[in-house]
């Protein structure tokens, strides 16, 4: 399959390709996915970002395409992702599983003490743009992925996008028209953009030569991105000081360049709205922008409090694709939602049946079920052994710990925080608000919280007989979730990362798959000795096509190179097998 980029926008900026429809013709190569009878799918999922825009009510933020987008799609006020932090985030909503019920929980498995190592998770799981590419859909991300069985810049399985970006590429950061640089064949496009400008690195200042050099180079990338986009500095004297932080002009900086971010990816919104117009796939393509969890900003990041889990979800969903429940544009949508339920809604969408293993609620139905409870895990974030679960209805949120570390134990990473300077500094000299010392202190063994009347969960009431009935209730929720499945909380990392490896310490290796061509149909089978191993096979020994069954070689074709991969292992060398190759011995 030729992949190659369309070279008709090579060197083109993303803001010069947003023009008027009027002024340009449309892409005649996209007849395809604008007449599918499944939709196209795009999902932009930014960094590090609680509800800050101004559709949410928030006074400083200045986010018109956004609101835009709220006031002409759906608004959802009640989402939860199933952890605070990127990684173990981000690993759920790959697989339609809670982290820890996957082996994918501990933050960044290469940063673990006891040694480096790939999670490796059960062997049935797939991730679900390899679901999607199984089923018809050309897939694509851009520079982010963070899935624990590999790099947070790179896929880690060759199956599971036909194409990717690259984190070091400054143009694969700009959300460009991806469907006008590949050759989709006539498929139907899911495209995940990953804005990294609301990332926690965002907030440091490049001059600042108390961070660390890595830290300071990160920020070069966000100061690039800051001047593409010609953003408007946000005045700190204008940004609001909530009380999980201490007011000081270096926090209210901090705070103003938050903003200054969530300005940069507002704009890049609204030129992907723009670009999807312009080339006519508007009507034919499901938009869906959220956050991988909530703030970057102390007490909202790494923790699993609703400040860390709450993000802002809006929809563009074309009248063809609309289910039911959802009824007209414009709407504000109240019940919970929980990244378990966004995978098996954008499978359904993509009209893919929800595998048996995923226990979310598929939003594209037309009378989904109602969730009664969010659940959220937590487990090692550096050197921080922080073993906890979250439930939480409309109401309330218990908390069990498993581990004491405080909440506030310090990071390396989030130590190069003004904010966190100043919470510290204050701590320290006992300056700090009563409310926010307990961050400091050991965690009990369990937490309860009047969402209602604590929205910023700052007073436990797991001792107050009044909310006796309803700790009981939320105790017995997280008692019978625990139960679903297989939970790799209780397993001591040391002896999870052992059971991942080979018998000398190695990341295990994918072997090559068997190549047989049958001698009555003249297809191509591939098997592999590996359970779990996903299989791809290539013409130009480049471009590999997702295996989802035999295939015939085209005509004049007498070569092809196969390879499989197991997710958190190597992937096998590629094979090259020949028509003149004998089939392989069973």
């Amino acid at each position: 399959m030729n992949m190659k980029r369309n070279t008709a926008l090579t060197g083109l900026s993303a803001l010069s390709a947003v023009i008027p429809a009027v002024a340009q013709q449309a892409n005649p190569n996209l007849d395809a996915q604008r007449n599918s009878e499944r939709p196209n799918i795009v999902i932009m999922i930014s960094e590090d970002l609680s509800p800050r825009f101004g559709c949410y009510g928030d006074k400083v933020a200045e986010t018109p395409n956004i609101d835009r987008l709220a006031e002409e799609g759906y608004r959802f006020t009640n989402v939860h992702t199933m952890a605070g932090v990127s990684g173990p985030s981000r690993s759920g909503l790959i697989t339609g599983v809670s982290q820890n019920f996957t082996n994918l929980l501990h933050m960044r498995s290469m940063s673990f003490d006891g040694g480096k190592y790939f999670a490796v998770p059960p062997a049935h799981i797939k991730a679900y743009p390899e679901i999607m590419r199984s089923e018809g859909y050309f897939t694509y991300c851009d520079v982010k992925y963070d899935y624990q069985w590999t790099t947070h810049s790179d896929p880690g399985a060759f199956t599971i996008f036909n194409q990717h970006g690259v984190s070091t590429v400054f143009e694969d950061h700009l959300c460009r028209p991806i469907w006008n640089e590949y050759d989709m064949q006539g498929r139907p496009f899911f495209i995940n953009y990953n804005p990294q400008i609301t990332h926690e690195s965002g907030l440091f200042f490049s001059n600042d030569t108390t961070i660390a050099k890595y830290l300071a180079k990160q920020a070069i990338l966000k100061d690039k991105l800051r001047a593409y986009y010609n953003i408007t500095p946000t005045d700190p004297k204008k940004v609001s000081c909530e009380p999980f932080f201490v007011d000081t002009p270096e926090s209210r900086k901090e705070i103003a360049r938050h903003y200054d971010n969530v300005k940069v990816l507002d704009a890049q919104v609204g030129q992907v709205i723009a670009n999807l117009k312009k080339d006519g796939l508007w009507d034919n393509t499901i938009l869906i922008v959220t956050t991988d969890h909530g703030d970057c900003l102390p007490r909202s990041k790494r923790d699993g409090y609703d400040s860390g889990t709450r993000v802002p979800m809006i929809m563009h969903i074309p009248a063809k694709y609309r289910p039911e429940w959802m009824g007209q544009t414009g709407k504000v949508i109240d019940r919970l939602v929980s990244f378990e339920d966004l995978t098996p809604t954008l499978l359904g969408f993509a009209g893919i049946t929800q595998p048996s293993y995923m226990q979310g609620i598929d939003l594209s139905q037309d009378h989904p079920a109602e969730r009664q409870y969010i659940y959220v895990s937590r487990a090692r974030q550096e050197k921080a052994q922080w073993h906890t679960y979250f439930v939480q209805d409309l109401h309330f949120q218990y908390v069990r710990n498993l581990t004491k570390d405080p909440n506030g134990k310090e990071l390396a990473y989030r130590n190069a925080l003004k904010t966190v300077r100043d919470l510290n500094e204050a701590y320290k000299n006992g300056t700090l608000r009563p409310e926010m010392k307990s961050w400091y202190e050991e965690r009990p063994v369990e937490e309860f919280y009047d969402l209602d009347k604590d929205p910023n969960q700052f007073h436990n009431v797991i001792n107050d007989p009044r909310y006796a009935k309803e700790i009981a209730r939320m105790r017995a929720a997280l008692d019978e979730w625990r139960d679903r499945y297989n939970d790799a909380t209780l397993i001591p990392e040391a002896v999870m990362r052992a059971r991942m490896l080979d018998a000398n310490g190695n990341q295990r290796v994918t072997a090559q798959p068997i190549v047989t061509r049958d001698e009555i149909n003249g297809k191509i089978y591939l098997s592999s000795v590996d359970d779990g191993a996903s299989m791809g096979y290539s013409f130009d020994g480049k471009n590999y096509e997702l295996y989802t069954g035999a295939f015939t070689l085209p005509a004049g074709v007498e070569k092809v190179w196969v390879k499989a991969v197991r997710y958190g292992w190597k992937e096998s060398d590629p094979l090259e097998w020949t028509t003149s190759t004998p089939n392989a011995k069973l």
